[in-house]
């Protein structure tokens, strides 16, 4: 079902940098960036669980921008992204959110935006990683693969909700033909563009080229960007199940950045997360703390 609501989303012509998923309600709006994909329209679920009193508005990029020069780095994108929130809503509390990479992107509108003396009344962090902070553990390090280790019977309890064995062995085989190719086209000094690191994990056979390079280049600008820190309000949700070969370094980067964030571990992966079954445990932890004053109205500035 993601897979096709995926397929249909980048097919649409999308014109606008807001996209209301709920705007009703009378609690400070959640302004939730995309991940790495570009869309938002995969926020539908924790909108709606959130329930019909929480608005909530996903921050996407349009169609036009898809294309490799708009993603020159994150701090371009949030002073885009910026300008587009602030058009949409000039004045009044809000909460900024961002899944996966948008989560960093989130973070510096949210810099900018204590630049500007405007207030935010919490920054919401769906499983997004930060680099450049010092706190991570080298890859090098034997820990780094003892986390991983450990972290294999949950990958694979989560695996088996959407693999088959099948599906399996034909990831295993793309994922082996994809690394012999692009040794060898290294060895005859061939830059191979095939093998990105995201087409190990998004279907990009429905997306156009400029999709395409827009998505890798995403990715890859956000191991350039180097958080500054931050003393807002902050509230982390770290998936509990990691990636197979990967070791999603969430909470020791954030709490280097803002040691007052509050972390919250939660059952699922990096995208199961935002989903139907493990987004109802986030959904009712958020909206318990902006249910508990966690978010106050801050005046706005003369």
């Amino acid at each position: 079902m993601a897979r096709a609501a995926f397929s249909r989303e980048v097919l649409r012509n999308v014109i606008d940098v807001i996209v209301p998923l709920n705007d009703q309600g009378d609690r400070p709006p959640i302004y939730c960036v995309h991940s790495v994909t570009g869309a938002a329209t995969n926020f539908t679920p924790i909108a709606a669980l959130l329930g019909p009193e929480q608005p909530f508005f996903g921050i996407q990029t349009p169609t036009k921008n898809r294309v490799e020069q708009f993603a020159s780095s994150i701090e371009a994108i949030g002073a885009e992204y910026l300008a587009r929130v602030t058009e949409f809503q000039a004045q009044g509390n809000l909460v900024l959110a961002g899944h996966s990479v948008g989560a960093m992107i989130a973070l510096e509108i949210a810099q900018l935006m204590r630049v500007e003396e405007r207030k935010v009344g919490i920054l919401v962090v769906f499983d997004g990683e930060l680099f450049n902070t010092g706190a991570d553990i080298s890859s090098l390090h034997p820990l780094y693969w003892w986390k991983l280790l450990m972290n294999l019977p949950a990958w694979l309890r989560e695996a088996r909700s959407y693999f088959t064995l099948v599906t399996f062995a034909k990831r295993v085989v793309i994922k082996c033909s994809v690394i012999w190719r692009a040794a060898k086209a290294r060895r005859r000094g061939i830059n191979l563009t095939v093998g990105h690191a995201i087409d190990g994990f998004i279907n990009t056979d429905y997306c156009t080229p400029d999709h395409v390079a827009f998505m890798r280049r995403l990715y890859e600008i956000q191991f350039n960007y180097v958080p500054k820190p931050y003393d807002g309000r902050v509230l982390v949700f770290v998936a509990k199940t990691q990636p197979l070969l990967h070791y999603r370094q969430v909470e020791a980067a954030w709490r280097k950045i803002a040691p007052q964030a509050e972390i919250v571990h939660v059952e699922g992966s990096h995208t199961t997360i935002m989903q139907d079954t493990d987004g109802k445990a986030v959904a009712e932890i958020l909206r318990q703390k902006l249910g508990r004053g966690l978010i106050k109205t801050q005046p706005e500035p003369d």
